[in-house]
């Protein structure tokens, strides 16, 4: 076919593709979600299943497992939560005299009185509650729903992990003679996924021990409780997560020490720390399990978030990284797989890893 008309196919066939990642978002999301867990929760299932549980009660002690590392997590950041919660009559008492402050300098230099200052603030405060109605009706009706469906997470896990062995031979089955490399690309995606989690995890212990450490030496109040939250965000925006969330200990600093020069130096050790994890750490340690390049990132970061919204940016990259691994085992595909990925990982490294999947296939199909 012409270039034109292929080219033209496969704009529509990507059109069709959002739209339907659009239109079955509340359906997609959770599964996505739930596939990717269960590759990582997989070897802890078969972990059990070799220690004679029985293959229903080895996914739900994992499924349970999991859940509870999640409320341990959820737990300890609330305690933190916690432990502000009871400063805040003192942060609002320091948040009124800053308010405070700024009306008696707009009046000394704008001649804009505090009368005017405040119908102004509260003129906008009850016209943004009454345009707010309409987007909080829709905001909740969306979140009750999709809340609901995340909730079927855990079936989707089970059912996935449960019936394993039927969706490798329906795989099998529509290989059309290419089983052991259909076989090679499921366990490199497996891989993926349990690289980039352990990886990632590493990175967040890395991301919130430094920044809480920079963050105790100049005083900052909390400072376990904003090295845990910058480095939450750096998980949600990769790059430079890091860097749009020291506002928050920079605000935190204006308010408690009232010192110009430490709440920039609260915002500086975010931005340092957000170099040493885009130069250092997450190449080194993430970005070693997904192998995809900055820039594929970025766009992939930015596509996915006006897709699938903060669910889309949380799962862009393991996502990117498992297409990589498809493109890279599929002969038509691997131009693909080279832009998407670090050019020092193209031929080569990519037949070292598809021999060494190939070998795994085959020890298990012995077995």
């Amino acid at each position: 076919m012409p270039f034109y008309a292929s080219g033209a196919i496969r704009l529509l066939f990507l059109a069709l593709l959002i739209t339907l990642l659009i239109l079955g978002k509340e359906l997609l999301v959770p599964l996505t979600i739930a596939v990717f867990l269960t590759f990582i929760l997989r070897p802890v299932s078969e972990r059990l299943e070799n220690w004679h549980f029985p293959r229903s009660l080895a996914v739900i002690t994992s499924i349970v497992l999991a859940l509870i590392a999640l409320a341990g997590f959820v737990w300890f950041l609330y305690m933190q939560v916690q432990t502000m919660g009871d400063d805040a009559s003192q942060l609002k008492n320091t948040v009124g005299e800053k308010i405070n402050s700024i009306q008696i300098f707009i009046r000394e230099h704008y001649n804009v009185t505090k009368r005017d200052q405040s119908k102004w603030i509260d003129k906008k405060i009850a016209d943004a509650v009454e345009e707010g109605d309409q987007y909080l009706l829709t905001f909740f009706s969306i979140t009750g729903t999709f809340i609901t469906n995340l909730a079927l997470i855990p079936l989707y896990i089970y059912f996935l992990t449960m019936y394993r062995s039927k969706i490798k031979k329906f795989i099998s089955l529509i290989a059309n003679g290419e089983h052991e490399n259909a076989m090679s690309i499921i366990h490199a995606i497996s891989r993926v996924a349990q690289k980039y989690l352990k990886g990632l995890t590493i990175d967040v212990l890395v991301v919130a021990t430094l920044c809480s450490i920079g963050f105790l030496i100049i005083g900052l109040k909390h400072a376990i409780l904003f090295g845990l939250l910058v480095a939450i965000c750096n998980i949600i925006i990769p790059y430079m997560g890091l860097t749009l969330a020291s506002i928050f200990p920079f605000l935190m600093m204006l308010l408690t020490q009232d010192h110009l020069g430490l709440a920039f130096g609260a915002a500086g050790i975010c931005i340092l720390v957000q170099f040493i994890d885009n130069h250092f750490t997450n190449p080194y340690i993430v970005g070693s399990s997904v192998s995809i390049n900055p820039l594929t990132a970025f766009i992939a970061l930015v596509a996915s978030a006006m897709i699938w919204g903060i669910f889309g940016m949380l799962l862009c990259i393991p996502i990117t990284g498992m297409i990589k691994v498809v493109c890279d085992h599929v002969d038509v595909l691997k131009p693909y797989g080279y832009i998407i990925g670090q050019e020092k990982e193209f031929g080569e490294e990519v037949q070292k890893n598809k021999s060494k999947s190939l070998k795994i296939i085959s020890g298990h199909l012995k077995k």
